[in-house]
């Protein structure tokens, strides 16, 4: 309820303020303003306040406003004011009696309807402001009635208009935000599906381990030449090691299972192309350069739109290596360019950077997990050093490898090669 009247005193102060933007057509006291323009708009706006009771406080509003600027800046008297100034208060509360009658809020989607409603309204509320001045005479009611109307038409269409305008304005802001939204959402999802690989790739060998070991088990319970409290106390540990790693594995298989019901049921599509992989990668890089006050030009090149399967991955394999990248940039004139491009059977991307570069001792070693040349002296953090691991294992399962390119002098460059049977499903031509 606070919040009701809070709104109905704004809708009566701005357009009492905005009341004062007029003109006297008739070179009387009564005066056309875009008042009620901005009174209707608002009532539009706020679309739960009730409108006979706004249209009271806002024709108070105009009251005191005007009443209030005669005596302190004209030196009038209250009551000369007073009696001034009362008609265009009764202006406002009857042309939020007639729309409240016409129910224009509901005419909004019919522009024609909302228009004719508001221009009557307009034309009946001053033509009872003019008879309360007293200032309508037969002789000059054309031209009174041509000016009002023309006046009503002009301020009714302008109404619409306006709120037209601001709804499409937060429309088209809504879907901004909203593909921005995506685009994370898109990013995120790449990352937690890379997650959940590696998760089942541990499972895996966590399976392997566990038959290992109760292979194991099995061996010394059947032929061991130790004494038998010796076999016994081994083979318990080995079958207590097989159970406990088969507790590890339901463990992990329940992780696994809460991540997937945490994702989108299903792929949101089965796949996409290029181009819209490297836009979302490109927003997502491009507001976090932004963010760290990096000066690096990103850029995204692409021979064909390929639609790909596996886009989750390639999304979370190109968010490390361009990560890689930003990194290393230092320069004022650095860049980043990210190409697609084919070659018989095979499709290759390739993120490249002029940055501070790969050494020829880490380049050796730069695929082994735990190898990491990112270190931070301020803070003493260290890389994990597993994200170049894991793009190697992301691509070897598309049957697909990485390389470091070293054919260009001052550049380092990550080719990625992955067979186009695992990856694409098919080419829009027209892209």
């Amino acid at each position: 309820m606070k919040n009701k009247y809070k709104e109905m005193l704004i809708v009566g102060m701005c357009t009492a303020l905005m009341g004062q933007v007029n003109f006297y057509p008739f070179g009387t006291d009564f005066r056309i303003t875009i008042g009620v323009v901005a009174f209707t708009f608002l009532l539009l706006y706020f679309h739960t306040i009730p409108i006979i009771s706004s249209s009271i406080i806002t024709g108070l509003s105009v009251l005191m406003l005007r009443v209030g600027i005669d005596i302190f800046a004209n030196s009038m008297g209250l009551e000369a004011a007073f009696y001034k100034h009362m008609p265009g208060m009764m202006y406002y509360i009857t042309y939020g009696i007639i729309i409240e009658g016409s129910s224009f809020r509901k005419l909004f989607e019919k522009p024609i309807f909302f228009i004719m409603a508001l221009t009557t309204a307009d034309i009946l509320s001053n033509i009872f402001e003019l008879l309360i001045r007293n200032q309508l005479n037969n002789n000059s009611f054309d031209a009174i009635f041509s000016t009002i109307m023309l006046a009503a038409v002009i301020r009714s269409c302008l109404v619409l208009a306006l709120f037209w305008i601001i709804k499409y304005y937060s429309l088209f802001v809504t879907k901004e935000e909203h593909q921005k939204r995506y685009k994370e959402l898109l990013i995120l999802t790449s990352k937690l599906k890379s997650e959940i690989f590696f998760l089942k790739k541990s499972m895996q060998d966590i399976e392997n381990a566990m038959a290992k070991s109760y292979r194991i088990y099995n061996t010394i319970k059947e032929s061991n030449p130790m004494g038998k409290e010796e076999i016994e106390k081994i083979t318990a540990d080995c079958l207590n090691l097989s159970i406990d790693i088969h507790e590890i594995k339901k463990d992990y298989n329940r992780i696994v299972i809460s991540m997937e019901k945490l994702m989108p049921t299903g792929d949101i599509h089965k796949t996409m192309r290029i181009s819209e992989i490297f836009e979302t990668i490109g927003d997502i890089f491009d507001r976090y350069i932004e963010v760290i006050s990096k000066d690096i030009t990103l850029s995204f090149e692409m021979e064909k739109n390929y639609r790909i399967k596996e886009y989750f991955i390639i999304m979370s394999i190109l968010n490390n290596l361009i990560q890689n990248s930003v990194e290393a940039c230092f320069r004022s004139d650095s860049f980043i360019k990210v190409r697609c491009f084919s070659h018989e059977s095979m499709l290759f991307f390739a993120v490249s950077d002029n940055g501070k570069g790969i050494g020829e001792k880490e380049r050796e070693l730069i695929f082994e997990p735990g190898f990491t040349t990112k270190f931070n002296p301020e803070t003493g953090h260290v890389s994990t050093g597993l994200g170049l691991t894991h793009i190697k294992i992301l691509l070897e399962h598309l049957e697909g490898k990485i390389k470091i390119d070293e054919g260009i002098e001052g550049i380092t460059q990550f080719v990625l090669e992955i067979p186009m049977d695992k990856i694409v499903g098919e080419v829009d031509d027209n892209d």
